[in-house]
């Protein structure tokens, strides 16, 4: 008898265990109101002068035409082609080397980019060159410069507009001879945000 009464009670006990533990729910509701959040759904689709493509490469060589040469400016029409609005454009450069053939004297890549000047940035009539710091110390911004500068946040493009990015380079006053037949291939990579 004893043993049936445990056994009954180890039964209830058990049972009231495993309602207890399947009867316990939690509901959660939490409401928030703005009227500053927007949300939207569509595309962002950033053209390059007109084209499919995020970046532009520009191939300079042959440096040793002298100091304060000019690349020219060049231009890029930054497009949004999307449905729906841009609120940021981030950029980025890089560079790689890219010497012509014979080269008597072989200037690294990060030699010629510290001696290409950046005398013309801008983005939609913004001066870039203000915000870009000297961080190789040589006197003038150039490209090794504007490669580890933090060009993000730029203002946006709206679908259907277009705003233009121009930029042109000089060889600096410390060019010299040495930089025969040396070149460096610049990419202008681009970045549509949401």
């Amino acid at each position: 008898m004893v043993i049936k009464n445990s056994l009954i009670a180890l039964t209830v006990l058990l049972a009231l265990y495993m309602g207890f533990g399947a009867g316990t729910w939690a509901f959660f509701l939490d409401n928030e109101a703005s009227s500053s959040d927007q949300m939207a759904s569509g595309t962002l689709d950033l053209k390059t002068d007109g084209k499919d493509g995020t970046t532009k490469v520009w191939k300079e060589k042959n440096l040793a035409i002298g100091p304060g040469v000019s690349s020219g400016v060049g231009v890029i029409a930054l497009g949004n082609s999307g449905s729906v609005d841009g609120s940021s454009l981030d950029m980025a450069f890089s560079y790689v080397e890219s010497d012509d053939a014979p080269n008597p004297i072989n200037m690294s890549a990060n030699a010629t980019a510290a001696v290409w000047e950046v005398i013309t940035m801008d983005y939609d009539g913004t001066d870039l060159l203000p915000g870009i710091s000297d961080n190789n110390s040589n006197g003038y911004i150039d490209l090794q410069d504007i490669t580890v500068a933090d060009l993000s946040g730029q203002s946006g493009i709206d679908t259907g507009d277009t705003k233009d990015f121009s930029v042109e380079f000089t060889s600096s006053n410390t060019t010299s001879t040495d930089f025969a037949a040396d070149g460096i291939d610049i990419t202008m990579s681009f970045l549509l945000n949401q």
